[in-house]
């Protein structure tokens, strides 16, 4: 979460940023007054242990600065994760950072964003979007050697960037109508960059953007508070604000959530706001936030200290997206393929890793035997001989 300080030169921006761009597209949001099934199969699937493994592994990295080394191997991880995730169509967004801040150079060439691409069954050019900043910042004096001051970015926002890996990983397995795009943004703590440059072409392209969804900060409670949200989004998105309210209180009814405004600093819901776009950010307390953000001390255990709200804000990012995005209920995995011709399958365990696979197989579904599997859930991913892609859950008792 971009921090802003007290002088002129940010407070002329940030009046500046206030104005809201009339939305490109007037869409409404369907009501949710019920559980679908389908979603609860999706939520169950939601890990607090993935989590924190990929939690784990981006603050490995000795930091995430976008104006350092480390950045570009930041981005590899996202995109061998994604290909990993059997993502099809992973795109890099490049972008320049123009810096206000005197001791960095202006304009400097960074990591791209980095976006995967689930395409829509019925309205492809229709998007939904979900995000996290992927970069980090610690506060630090001069001087300094960028690439090895050490900036961990756990709560912020590597807890961010999680959640959105793991919707990536079970939407996957999934159909929808309207296209999906899993987004990792770079140099959000430099202003936002990454994401606003990133709306800003969509809405030179006149992109129907439905809804974006973000998720900065989610792994922070203050000690002896209960779990809640506190929503951000602008008076002019009021309408997927209370689609985001129906879904909490529809899939997570014992978890309090409001709308609430950041007394300081900004994330990147604000960029697409700005070029037309409804956006929403669930949010850590604002009035709590981490207090370790932006220093050494973001890490796991001090800053990030409750994988299950971390997992609540995965979950109400899921099924948001999902509901949004219009699930298709007989989806991928519930047509009858049984006489289809097989070249070729992959079984997954719940955490994403791959626990067998065969090729040139030349069977039909019915012959595949699965015996060798320890009990467990497990997602089957069959690929046939006349091009289609199958994917089943499989529940070994």
């Amino acid at each position: 979460m971009k921090k802003l300080y007290l002088t002129l030169i940010f407070i002329i921006p940030a009046i500046i940023c206030v104005a809201q761009t009339p939305h490109l597209y007037n869409h409404t949001f369907p009501e949710v007054n019920c559980q679908n099934p389908k979603v609860n199969e999706m939520l169950e699937q939601v890990d607090a242990a993935n989590l924190q493994n990929y939690v784990e592994d981006i603050t490995s990295f000795i930091n995430r600065r976008c104006d350092g080394s480390h950045i570009y191997d930041v981005k590899d991880w996202l995109v061998e994760k994604y290909n990993y995730f059997s993502f099809n169509d992973i795109q890099l967004f490049d972008f320049q950072v123009i810096s206000y801040w005197d001791t960095i150079p202006k304009p400097f060439t960074t990591a791209p964003n980095v976006l995967a691409v689930q395409t829509g069954k019925t309205k492809p050019d229709e998007y939904i979007i979900c995000g996290a900043h992927y970069d980090s910042w610690v506060n630090a004096e001069e001087p300094y050697d960028v690439d090895t001051l050490r900036s961990p970015g756990a709560d912020d926002n590597a807890s961010g960037m999680a959640g959105i890996l793991e919707t990536a990983r079970i939407l996957r397995n999934y159909e929808f109508e309207r296209t999906i795009i899993f987004a990792g943004w770079n140099a959000e703590e430099m202003g936002l960059c990454g994401s606003n440059e990133y709306a800003k072409q969509c809405q030179s392209d006149s992109m129907d953007i439905v809804a974006y969804f973000n998720l900065d900060m989610t792994g922070y409670v203050n000690p002896g508070d209960d779990i809640h949200i506190h929503l951000l989004y602008k008076e002019c998105d009021s309408l997927l604000g209370r689609f985001v309210k129906q879904i909490s209180n529809t899939y997570l009814p014992e978890i309090n959530i409001c709308q609430a405004w950041l007394s300081h600093g900004d994330t990147d819901y604000s960029s697409f706001n700005r070029h037309g776009y409804q956006s929403i950010s669930p949010s850590e307390d604002v009035h709590y936030l981490s207090p370790y953000i932006h220093s050494v001390n973001d890490v796991v255990g001090l800053s990030v200290n409750s994988w299950e709200q971390a997992e609540i804000f995965t979950k109400l990012n899921l099924a948001s997206v999902a509901h949004a995005a219009g699930l298709i209920v007989e989806s991928v995995g519930e047509n009858d393929y049984s006489n289809a011709e097989i070249e070729r399958y992959e079984v997954y365990d719940i955490f994403g890793r791959l626990v067998y696979s065969e090729k040139n197989v030349w069977k039909n579904m019915e012959e595949i035997r699965v015996t060798d599997l320890q009990s467990g859930v497990y997602i089957m991913r069959i690929y046939t001989k006349t091009g289609n892609v199958i994917t089943k859950k499989i529940v070994k008792q």
